[in-house]
């Protein structure tokens, strides 16, 4: 479902992540480790600061909220009438009310799904596979709420949050126009579906995603679901050099390492939000990554709050407990992967009550655990790989909140976490009190978070590691919290 069609440069042994050359294809970008002799992929800025977001919203709003399928994925005859589009009481600023009570950093609309429809007015022409000129008419602009336009009412909201924005994009499925799979289908027309050429379409698509790209500022995040045909790619990627050439790109790169961007994001390959126990921010695979690999592409980890797999809101669909999201944020944020979290508003064009208290819930649970300071003072150090705390009196924990400096690329390959944990009668009985290994694992990157299988009081706490190069610490932090 999430793979890229998708083109190729590279940079061999280079020191620094230059900036990927015009009109050019990407191998990958890396140096060599002078531990080993392996390739150690380098990031752009752009990933490490999408990485720093940690969490965001991909909305799912548009046609298919409207009817009872989850969108028009398993229907191609389906295009759901310009009339059902009308929430009457849109509000994009309480979206991002919702945004701010979970600590989303950033927000990703779908602008048009499976079903053709716009949430802009798009003005694109084409002529059908008759030669008849028309105007696309499957949008906000034919809907009950002609003269809105969704997608500058959310770019507007973003920006009064101080929230990155960003666009979903589904480039080869479009039922209004009768296309599947980049394809222009052969079998007869629906009722509601125009006739194009294959041809046509992809100049449609171009044309689109020009009026998108164009139109609504910088973006943080570009998504392609499903990804898109070879005779798009070379449009595609020259589009984003000359509209979007910051923007971090979902789906950047296909599983052969074949690129549309630097800036590739992949996908985990589910969508529970469960990114592998050892999560790279390396490799082009639809998983948990690979630490050799010259690709720098974090995951990311999209996932619904409905139950069952649900993402357009669904009439009395059930949410997850808030047992289960802060799973999810402990299996994706605390495991190297960035949480794009549904948002599904109703067909008022609101956050319903129930989601909007459950993201609250849960970035409460967030930032009570892990905003706060350390439960007490504490010096610590880091060399060659190695990082100790040693506390000024005895400290209960259940967590510890390690980050790597990646801006030379992810470096420890192994770690092992260990304490100085004081006897269940509470007295430090010597100085010699053993190393008890606590955690561990293999990849850190931008956040990995350790829970313990019970809390221990202790004076000490050490990190030892093993890398490519001698890394840096970002930060270490340990915690105690609510177990759920």
């Amino acid at each position: 479902m999430k793979t890229a069609v998708v083109a190729a440069l590279a940079s061999l042994g280079a020191a620094a992540a230059a900036p990927k050359p015009a009109n050019e294809p990407f191998h990958g970008r890396y140096r060599i480790s002078p531990v080993d002799g392996t390739k150690i992929a380098l990031p752009t800025k752009e990933q490490l600061a999408f990485q720093d977001r940690e969490i965001g919203f991909l909305i799912h709003f548009n046609i298919a909220t409207y009817i009872q399928e989850d969108g028009c994925n398993s229907n191609q005859s389906l295009v759901p009438e310009r009339k059902l589009f009308d929430p009457e009481l849109l509000n994009t600023d309480q979206w991002m009310e919702s945004a701010k009570d979970l600590g989303a950093k950033y927000a990703t609309l779908v602008a048009k799904h499976n079903c053709g429809f716009t949430t802009w007015p798009s003005k694109v022409q084409f002529s059908d596979r008759d030669g008849n000129a028309m105007t696309y008419n499957y949008t906000v602009a034919q809907s009950p709420v002609s003269g809105k336009d969704v997608i500058r009412s959310f770019v507007d909201s973003t920006k009064k949050y101080s929230l990155g924005h960003g666009f979903y994009y589904s480039s080869v499925v479009n039922n209004y126009l009768n296309v599947y799979g980049s394809e222009a289908r052969k079998e007869p027309l629906a009722p509601g579906q125009v006739g194009v050429t294959t041809e046509t379409y992809n100049k449609v698509v171009i044309d689109q995603l020009t009026e998108l790209w164009g139109q609504y500022g910088d973006l943080t995040e570009i998504w392609f679901d499903g990804g898109y045909s070879g005779a798009q790619k070379a449009s595609i990627e020259k589009l984003l050099e000359e509209k979007q050439s910051k923007a971090v790109i979902f789906n950047g790169c296909d599983t052969k390492g074949v690129c549309l961007s630097d800036k590739p994001i992949r996908w985990i390959g589910n969508e529970m939000g469960n990114a592998g126990d050892d999560n790279w921010s390396t490799g082009v695979g639809e998983d948990s990554g690979d630490p050799g690999s010259p690709f720098f592409a974090p995951a990311e980890c999209d996932t619904s709050l409905q139950t069952q797999d649900r993402w357009f809101w669904g009439v009395k669909q059930p949410l997850r407990s808030l047992k289960e999201m802060v799973g999810v944020y402990h299996s994706s944020v605390g495991r190297n992967c960035v949480l794009a979290l549904d948002l599904a508003p109703d067909r008022n064009g609101l956050v319903p009550a129930d989601a909007a208290a459950r993201y609250k819930e849960l970035g409460d649970f967030i930032r009570s655990c892990y905003d706060d300071e350390e439960p007490s003072k504490y010096v610590d150090s880091s060399i060659d790989g190695q990082y100790l705390m040693t506390f000024d009196k005895p400290t209960t924990i259940d967590r510890i909140v390690m980050m790597e400096d990646q801006t030379n690329g992810q470096l420890i390959r192994s770690y092992n976490v260990y304490a100085k944990i004081i006897d269940s009668d509470g007295i430090n009985h010597s100085k010699d009190v053993p190393w008890t290994r606590v955690s561990g694992g293999k990849s850190i990157g931008h956040k990995r978070i350790d829970l313990f299988d019970a809390p221990v009081t202790v004076t000490d706490v050490m990190i030892n590691s093993t890398y490519v190069d001698v890394p840096e610490f970002r930060s270490v932090s340990v915690h105690l919290c609510e177990r759920f």
